[in-house]
């Protein structure tokens, strides 16, 4: 009976406690919600470069009235078979310039189909499915194989950074082509007509990919945790009230905690890769100061979240309730599993509000491919502006923490 008495007032408190609550009731929900929208999407507006120098003409051999040329343009026909959802397709009538786009962070992949191609498409299926009858001219004509092969080779290049986006271009692709070659009749294979050609030789892993988000992700479980408690527990022991009323300015307080919790988790951080290099091999191919530069933004942007945190929670279990409500959707909306492609366009702004977002997508750049500053100029800038605004609302809330009890 006592023990039910005091579950009686456990339960009483909780019932009162507005916000946690709001918490217990509301968190499962929205966390169910997110992640069934954010695993669920398919992937949406991948940008590819078509560069179809194809006459879609082929001369073929018949039996009776010697070569003609049939008129197929298989090329259009295979990117008319294109997923205009998964794809945004550019066009450009440079192959080399193609080719070199790929290497850049907004284009996935290049296709370069040759001037023969429909020709060699069409003649390669009769040399391995035999004679077909056509209809030309208002007749019926028998076409015979060439005597010698002609295999096309159509060039593909594909941005392999992302081993999943990677897979499903080479799927989609895959599946174009075999709309082409149906209307051949023969045995033909996308593989035999593909020439494909990856980025960084498919040497980037499915823990490569991950691996940055995954660190980014537990600098921001570490650091806001640590930062949050730490105020709230200064706090509520009052030690905070008297720092805050000693002769120093609020900004002073803000920068000296941003400073020894900024310490730390550059120590964290360079434990992270340290350990991911030495236990994982984990790929690393870009400036080590770029990535210092990345990660002292983030944990700027990181301990102005956590001093906002401590503001509202009354107390530590209060500020890890707010932490996990903040955390565990970050991991689900900011690419660190499943590519941003994939997001839904309905929850896609809350991905654009995560500074985890921006930061994994540095951090990749950089690490998986070594892109330089030019490349990650939109990231650095929209994690200084985090940075920035953070610091700015972290003092305003230090001014309150001296008035709250």
């Amino acid at each position: 009976m006592k023990s039910f008495v005091i579950m009686r007032n456990v339960l009483r408190r909780i019932v009162h406690d507005v916000r946690t609550l709001a918490l217990i009731i509301v968190m499962p929900l929205f966390f169910i919600l997110l992640y069934g929208n954010a695993f669920s999407g398919n992937f949406r507006n991948l940008s590819i470069i078509i560069v179809n120098q194809d006459n879609g003409l082929a001369s073929v051999r018949t039996e009776k009235i010697g070569r003609i040329t049939l008129p197929v343009n298989l090329a259009d026909v295979f990117i008319a078979g294109l997923d205009r959802d998964m794809f945004h397709i550019r066009t450009s009538d440079d192959p080399q310039a193609a080719e070199a786009a790929v290497a850049e962070p907004d284009v996935w992949a290049a296709l370069v189909f040759p001037k023969d191609f429909s020709h060699a498409v069409v003649n390669e299926a009769l040399r391995q499915g035999g004679k077909r009858v056509v209809e030309y001219e208002g007749k019926s004509v028998t076409l015979v194989p060439s005597e010698t092969a002609e295999a096309p080779s159509t060039a593909v290049i594909v941005d392999d950074s992302n081993p999943l986006v990677t897979k499903a271009i080479l799927e989609a692709f895959n599946e174009a082509f075999s709309g082409v070659l149906a209307t051949q009749q023969a045995a033909l294979t996308p593989k035999g007509i593909l020439d494909i050609r990856l980025l960084y030789g498919g040497k980037i892993r499915m823990l490569d990919f991950t691996a940055p988000g995954i660190i980014g992700f537990a600098m921001t479980l570490i650091t806001v945790v640590l930062t949050a408690l730490s105020i709230v527990r200064e706090r509520t022991s009052g030690t905070l009230t008297r720092i805050l009323i000693a002769p120093i300015r609020a900004w002073e307080v803000a920068a000296g905690y941003t400073l020894a919790f900024s310490v730390v988790a550059l120590l964290q951080a360079a434990e992270l890769f340290l350990a991911s290099a030495l236990l994982f091999n984990i790929r690393f191919v870009g400036n080590p100061g770029l990535v210092t530069l990345i990660i002292v933004l983030f944990t700027i942007t990181l301990q102005g979240i956590a001093t906002l945190i401590s503001t509202v929670s009354r107390s530590e279990a209060q500020a890890m309730q707010l932490v996990l409500l903040l955390l565990i959707p970050s991991i689900m909306i900011s690419g660190v599993f499943w590519p941003l492609e994939t997001t839904p366009a309905a929850i896609r702004p809350l991905s654009y509000l995560s500074p985890l977002t921006y930061a994994n997508s540095a951090l990749r750049k950089v690490m998986l491919t070594g892109y330089g500053l030019g490349e990650i100029t939109f990231e650095i800038a929209v994690l200084g502006a985090f940075a920035v605004a953070m610091l700015l609302l972290g003092v305003l809330s230090m001014r309150r923490q001296a008035y709250t009890a």
